[in-house]
């Protein structure tokens, strides 16, 4: 491999696996980011906040409800959309109504995943 100044670099083994576990890392805080930047630009016009107060609302929830951040951007973003597809915007309430109960959804998200997946039984082991 050639380094920055062109020199030829070698990288065992062992160091190559711990470079691609760094980059997968990195690919996850990237898209967990992507889901909290998202969710706080849709926040930002409907609530009339700057980018911090955006964050500390969706912090707020997600401390309150003892939820995941990351689950909580993706489900409001979900959300918002959602409730956005009419030809008018729906009133202020209908966004308080979703950010207030988001962490409901996931709950019954996650459990309605583990339903669905085989779960052993008397017959099964």
């Amino acid at each position: 491999m050639i380094g920055t100044h062109g020199y030829y670099v070698d990288i065992t083994p062992s160091e190559r696996e711990h470079q691609d576990q760094v980059t997968a890392a990195v690919a996850v805080i990237a898209e967990s980011r992507a889901d909290i930047e998202r969710t706080k630009g849709m926040l930002m016009p409907i609530y009339g906040m700057d980018d911090s107060a955006a964050f500390e609302v969706l912090k707020w929830r997600s401390q309150e409800t003892n939820t995941k951040l990351r689950l909580l951007a993706q489900r409001l973003a979900a959300d918002f959309v959602a409730l956005s597809h009419s030809e008018t915007l729906p009133a202020r309430f209908a966004y308080d109504t979703l950010l207030m109960t988001a962490h409901l959804r996931i709950t019954a998200d996650t459990e309605s995943e583990h339903h669905g997946a085989l779960q052993p039984s008397e017959d099964t082991g």
